[in-house]
């Protein structure tokens, strides 16, 4: 096991300071044959929750000048039903602006290029016991732009404040609460001043959502086509892909 604090600061300006360590089940979910590059990995129950909202017109919509309400849904997994409550991400911005966010369809296509990052040996790591990906901002742009989904960087930085702030609640049936969690739920990221210095070597670090540890400490999850699913221009083709895939 390897002992290294890493440390930074979150987007209210706190410094954090994390253990990193090295399970061996994290080298078996950045292990791919026969062609690394062409695939990634589907996250068992996470990736089946429907938490990316689809109307674009929604973002920052306000009703009679209050913010977004929560957001329910239902959905089934392996014949079970579950129920999904969506909390928004409020963003504060510079000229002090808040706006609210469902996660978007831009914040899938993000979280699944980290995803792709963290199979890199070199950036994919265990911080306090819970997976997440150490990465640039411009390697995560590079990433996105040579999938055919170019973001131009202020968008990357609001998509992982979003991540990080909007909430997702897994329950039951009978409205129990499985989980509870945002789906970034530690987010440490450059300032801009570093960012515009050295884009290149100025990282950044995301933790993924527990239920992703969950599923790589379990091996739960499965290898899938991330190269021909990000060229899909429709949401449902690429949930689709992913399914099947894992099924």
């Amino acid at each position: 096991m390897i002992d290294q604090r890493v440390e930074g600061r979150d987007i209210r300006g706190k410094l954090v300071t994390l253990k990193r360590s090295s399970p061996e089940q994290l080298s078996l979910f950045q292990t791919f044959l026969p062609d690394e590059d062409k695939y990634s990995n589907t996250i068992e129950l996470y990736d089946a929750i429907p938490k990316y909202y689809p109307i674009k017109h929604m973002r920052n919509k306000r009703v009679n000048d209050t913010f977004l309400p929560h957001l329910e849904r239902e959905f089934e997994h392996k014949g079970n039903a579950y129920r999904l409550l969506i909390s928004p991400g409020r963003v504060i911005y510079n000229n002090g602006t808040a706006r609210e966010f469902y996660p978007s369809f831009r914040e899938e296509l993000v979280e699944e290029a980290l995803r792709k990052i963290a199979c890199d040996r070199l950036n994919g790591v265990f911080l306090d016991g819970q997976a997440g990906v150490q990465f640039t901002l411009y390697e995560l742009k590079k990433e996105l732009k040579t999938r055919g989904h170019d973001i131009d960087i202020p968008d990357l930085i609001e998509s992982l404040k979003i991540c990080n702030l909007a909430s997702l609640t897994v329950m039951d049936s009978s409205g129990k609460a499985l989980i509870q969690s945002p789906l970034f739920p530690v987010l440490l990221i450059a300032s801009k001043a570093d960012w515009m210095e050295k884009p290149k070597q100025t990282r950044c670090y995301v933790q993924f959502h527990p239920l992703v540890t969950a599923s790589i400490n379990h091996i739960s999850y499965r290898q899938y086509d991330y190269l021909t699913y990000m060229t899909y221009k429709h949401r449902l083709s690429r949930w689709l892909h992913k399914r099947l895939a894992h099924n």
